[in-house]
């Protein structure tokens, strides 16, 4: 018995190898390693039972309790089911009395086994071979109890013989089994934890970017790891053998020995900084050597690990330059403050712009607080609340312009921007910087004070004076005062600018714009319109309006009288008076336009009253500017509609004998009727509209003298045509005049062009030269009015005319003043010394034609012989003989 119980341990151990082989080979497929040592488990079961201990023929013994228990505590369910299935299989075909406790015997020790296997995976129970020792006590006595199925007579012998050895067999054959597969499983564990750990240090060295060398103590390279080539003095490949002093320079060889000799001496890491000289050029690197703790070949070595800091050293290296170029850079900066804080306000930072922005050295600023510095006190709190604001959120203060203080107390206007910065390891910082806009509101100043004031005179300009005007209507509604505004025009500033220059004119009128200061209260207004008008603004007089305008003359007078104290301008005396207009705000629906119309119209009348005085405006004068605007616009329609026509008054002889007419332009308006000649001339006049009519009106002269010349009767007629200053002073007159003489085939023999003395006061050598042009080609010159003007004596031997007319004014009072007749007299004769006709106009009764008829005037044109006519009327009146009491003879 003892030797087939020997067989059966040597199957156990036989087991244990094949178990062990199997799971190594299946070590990446573990479930088909699991089925093979099922199969494993169950041939050894099938081969025990082949070679039992036969009892009596059908009941056996064999170590299958051992094996099957074992397969379930350390095969699991898969390879004891397997190895059961297989066992059970063999029982039943080996068949016998006992095949049936044999199957129950399988169950068992299979069952069993997986409890065992739970217990131990739930950790209360381990397999120490005392557990085992149990384990196997147990299940084979429990086998033994299974035993006591068989028959009477079998039961007996195996409980007399073979009962106790069975116990003391197989009970150690577990724990031997058990020990056997424990340790072929922590074999297997290890084996597995060793590889995953060569695999994750294999996979860790791969991914450190550092090389890892190991070196002995002599200094040979016993391993390098490096994932890339470049960062070592040689290849990996080349390297290893070698020593230090075979690859590197003597001395930086020197240095590493030794850096590897303290290590292992000392048994502590090791760090050292070098530079070398790789297979990439220079390199920088931080190197860490560590005791390997085994022997290498016999010697100590070290794990040596090195990491480039070449990238680092450079980028901390471009990190010094560039913040040595930025602290040299917000140092030097001009024209920009950087000033920098800390959260109680103490200066941490000052350059030099500061110094110049505020006063301060870098010395006396840094450690001083920011409030007390350059922070006025009227904003201290504002600025403390700001600042503690930023610091406790890091939220930044709002860019703006702000004004601060100097060292030296005077604001400083600054565009101040702000940066919260926090820097690790130090406390956080507020950055101001700041901008001098102190030029720039200079300027934004001045374009504001040029933009309302006179840069001249310092005084309002029109847009400062109509905002005024505007406030004080308002106020002036509101209240019931009178306002006044007083328009001041110089009289004959003109001639100053002309005679002495404009520096000289200057000089006035800031002389000038003092003294209206001066006349005024401070809550008047006194601007400067342009050139030399001025206006005033007078608030709050009475509401009484009689009483007001008393005060508004006043003043007036008062301005007068000082602006014709004299003047001293550039060492020169110079004298001057003004002209002034009044006007009194009384309808508080007039528009600021409407109130400078109002005071322009009445100092215009102050001029026309003979200068140097004061008016006020009159709502009369503002109809007959109204009607004159009106008339102006009516104007352009006439021409455009033929609203004008020609009336010729008879010129006659000594004799009354019709020798000719002047035309006279009529504007017969469809609603107006005949407007008088003496409104719609001078609005002409100034609106320009002189020169198409006086084209028109020279036009159809000519054509009708033109007419007249095919007619025998009246081919003798003459014809005078009026003509303007301006008509005359166009530079392409005399080319007008001769295109319409071709044009109409008028005789320019039979025609006169009367001139006013006005058109010498211009360009009296001009006028010479037209009037030559003209004469030479047949036309003839009258000279109208004269004796009204005031240069006209001293021209007249030079001008190239042929006729003078006396003006009507002269003749009307011939018989009563002395004076006029005096005039009349002379005129007469100053013709006749210098060869020229003299005709009297406006000769209204038979005594003033007698009297000029004594005198020497034979020409005459007047209501004696007829007035203005339309042009049938005239012609009658030119072809009938004179009447008697018209004659000369009479």
């Amino acid at each position: 018995m003892f030797i087939e119980l020997v067989k059966g341990v040597a199957l156990l151990l036989a087991l244990c190898f094949l178990h062990g082989f199997n799971i190594r080979v299946w070590r990446q497929r573990p479930r088909v390693g699991q089925a093979f040592s099922g199969l494993i488990f169950g041939s050894i079961c099938v081969v025990g039972m082949l070679t039992p201990l036969v009892l009596m023929p059908g009941v056996i013994f064999d170590a299958r309790s051992v094996v099957l228990s074992m397969a379930g505590l350390f095969g699991g369910p898969l390879v004891a089911c397997i190895a059961a299935a297989m066992a059970m299989t063999g029982r039943l075909w080996l068949g016998g009395a006992g095949a049936e406790v044999g199957l129950l015997v399988i169950v068992l020790c299979t069952a069993m086994g997986l409890v065992y296997r739970e217990g131990r995976a739930r950790g209360w129970l381990g397999v120490e071979p005392v557990t085992l020792a149990l384990f196997g006590l147990l299940l084979h006595t429990a086998v033994i109890g299974l035993f006591q199925l068989l028959p009477a007579e079998v039961t007996a012998r195996i409980n007399q013989t073979l009962a106790l050895p069975f116990l003391l067999t197989f009970t150690p054959a577990t724990v031997v089994l058990g020990v056997l597969l424990h340790d072929v499983e922590a074999r297997l564990a290890t084996e597995h934890a060793l590889k995953d750990t060569a695999a994750r240090l294999h996979a860790i060295t791969r991914a450190i970017p550092d090389v890892l060398l190991v070196l002995d103590a002599n200094g040979r390279y016993v391993e390098v790891l490096s994932l890339n080539d470049a960062a070592l003095v040689s290849s990996a490949s080349d390297l290893i053998g070698k020593r230090l002093h075979d690859v590197l320079p003597p001395a930086q060889a020197d240095q590493f020995i030794e850096l590897i000799r303290d290590t292992l001496q000392s048994g502590h890491t090791q760090t050292v900084e070098y530079e070398i000289q790789t297979r990439s050029g220079l390199s920088y690197f931080e190197g860490r050597a560590q005791p390997l703790g085994v022997k290498v070949g016999g010697q100590p070595a070290v794990v040596f690990l090195a990491r480039d800091t070449t990238h680092r050293k450079q980028a901390e290296s471009a990190l010094r330059e560039s913040e040595l170029r930025f602290r040299s850079l917000l140092r030097n900066i001009p024209s920009i403050s950087v000033q920098g804080y800390l959260a109680d306000g103490t200066t941490s930072y000052w350059n030099q712009a500061s110094e110049q922005l505020y006063g301060y050295t870098a010395e006396e600023a840094l450690g001083s607080n920011l409030l007390d510095l350059i922070i006025p006190p009227t904003m201290r709190d504002a600025v403390r609340t700001h600042v503690n604001h930023m610091f406790a959120t890091g939220e930044v203060v709002p860019a703006g312009e702000l004004q601060l203080r100097r060292k030296d107390g005077t604001p400083v206007d600054v565009f101040s921007s702000h940066a919260y910065i926090q820097v690790p390891g130090h406390p956080p910082e507020m950055f101001c910087i700041d901008i001098d806009i102190s030029g720039r509101k200079a300027a934004e100043d001045e374009a504001r004070y040029l933009a309302f004031y006179d840069a001249l005179t310092q005084l309002p300009n029109r847009r400062l004076l109509v905002d005024r005007l505007q406030q004080v209507l308002a106020a002036s509604a509101r209240s019931g005062l009178t306002t006044a505004v007083l328009f001041v025009d110089l009289d004959n500033f003109k001639t100053l600018n002309d005679t002495r220059g404009h520096e000289v004119g200057d000089l006035l009128l800031k002389e000038v714009a003092g003294r209206l200061r001066g006349c005024v209260r401070e809550q008047d207004t006194v601007a400067r319109l342009g050139g030399d008008e001025f206006v005033l603004v007078l608030q709050n007089l009475s509401s009484d309006a009689p009483e007001a305008a008393a005060q508004a003359r006043t003043l007036g007078e008062l301005i007068l009288a000082q602006l014709r104290q004299s003047y001293d301008l550039a060492g020169h005396e110079h004298h001057l008076t003004a002209s002034i207009g009044v006007t009194l705000l009384r309808d508080h629906s007039d528009t600021v336009d409407e109130v400078l119309k109002q005071a322009d119209m009445a100092m215009y009348r102050a001029k026309d009253a003979g200068r140097n005085t004061l008016r006020f405006f009159d709502p009369d004068m503002q109809q007959a500017v109204n009607r004159r605007a009106m008339l102006e616009a009516q104007l352009h329609n006439g021409l455009r509609q033929s609203q004008f026509l020609l009336l010729y008054q008879p010129q006659v002889d000594a004799q009354g004998i019709v020798i000719g007419a002047e035309a006279l332009v009529r504007w017969q308006h469809p609603e107006q009727g005949m407007v008088p000649p003496s409104e719609f001339i001078p609005l002409a006049e100034e609106s320009g509209l002189i020169l198409p009519l006086g084209q028109w009106v020279m036009e159809t002269a000519l054509r009708q003298q033109a007419r007249w010349r095919l007619d025998p009767a009246l081919a003798q007629l003459s014809l005078a045509i009026n003509v303007s200053a301006r008509q005359f002073l166009q530079d392409n007159f005399v080319a007008q005049v001769l295109a319409l003489l071709e044009r109409t085939g008028a005789d320019p023999a039979r025609i006169k062009l009367e001139l006013t003395e006005s058109l010498l006061l211009d360009n009296v050598d001009s006028v010479i030269t037209t009037m030559l042009a003209l004469k030479s080609h047949g036309l003839g010159f009258s000279l109208d009015d004269f004796g009204t003007g005031y240069s006209s004596l001293s021209y007249l031997k030079r001008l190239p005319l042929d006729q003078i007319k006396i003006d009507q004014g002269f003749v009307r009072d011939v018989l009563l003043d002395p004076s006029d007749a005096a005039i009349a007299q002379s005129i007469i004769a100053l013709a006749g010394s210098l060869g020229l006709d003299v005709i009297a106009e406006g000769v209204e009764t038979s005594a003033h034609l007698q009297f000029l008829l004594a005198h020497g005037c034979r020409s005459f044109q007047g209501y004696l012989f007829g007035r203005p006519l339309p042009l049938e009327d005239f012609e009658r009146r030119a072809l009938q003989a004179p009447d008697g009491h018209r004659s000369a003879s009479v």
